[in-house]
């Protein structure tokens, strides 16, 4: 069976994907200077980790896509030489956290508590020398790859790759993980309207209530309309890659 292992997608799993360690509990993640090594310590093991195509992650040179994973907020601790992070975008949804003189990502972290993904910190596992991080799981804004000039006749053949490492290729995020987003938009659109909006509206005439259908097994969260809900994962899309 022909196979596409001539397509580079990143050191990590160019070679094949490793598989986690559910008993792992952290590491250190380093920079790449050769002195005052930025150094950040990850409480705790990671999930959905992933290769993303998108422009804004950090990528090692040569690579296409980079590797990335998140974890709570309360798993991150700045070790050493903290003073060296400076905010790659200060605009952008995550806060990028990059080492100064080599220009790694550290961490992203997003400050927007409204933001679907607020309390999960973005990491580059590859940077720990520890091993039994969770392993990656799918592709993510895989299309993506072109605007960082990669020839679109290549992207039949970057995708064959992909799913010969187990890694499913999509152009936004995992089903999992788009679930997640349009719960979020489902519960914002969901949300009462402010008491003086609900004091100033006209009284509705008093009707005999329906009897209320049993909702679905599977989730509580009411589905907004069509149109409605793409407008606002849209939006949250937009906000996640910080355009």
């Amino acid at each position: 069976m022909a196979t596409n292992q001539r397509v580079r997608i990143h050191p990590a799993v160019d070679n094949g994907v490793k598989q986690g360690n559910p008993e792992f509990s952290g590491g250190v993640l380093t920079c790449h200077c050769t002195n005052r090594l930025v150094k950040i310590r990850v409480g705790a093991q990671t999930a959905h980790n992933h290769v993303c195509g998108c422009t804004k992650c950090w990528k090692p040179e040569g690579a296409i896509f980079s590797q990335v994973a998140v974890v709570s907020r309360d798993a991150i601790k700045v070790l050493e030489n903290g003073d060296k992070l400076q905010i790659v975008d200060k605009d952008a949804a995550i806060q990028r956290y990059a080492c100064r003189d080599c220009g790694v990502h550290m961490y992203g972290r997003i400050e927007n508590r409204d933001h679907p993904f607020y309390g999960l910190d973005f990491v580059h596992t590859e940077l720990s020398e520890e091993e039994g991080w969770s392993a990656p799981e799918f592709a993510a804004f895989v299309s993506s790859v072109i605007e960082s000039g990669v020839n679109p006749d290549r992207m039949d053949a970057i995708r064959a790759r992909l799913r010969e490492l187990g890694l499913p290729p999509y152009d936004t995020l995992s089903p999992p993980l788009m679930d997640l987003i349009a719960t979020h938009a489902a519960n914002r659109q969901a949300k009462p309207a402010p008491a003086a909006a609900r004091q100033n509206a006209s009284p509705a005439p008093v009707q005999a209530a329906p009897k209320a259908s049993p909702l679905p097994q599977r989730s509580s969260v009411p589905t907004p309309p069509a149109s409605e809900g793409r407008s606002i994962i849209g939006r949250l899309m937009s906000r996640l890659l910080g355009r």
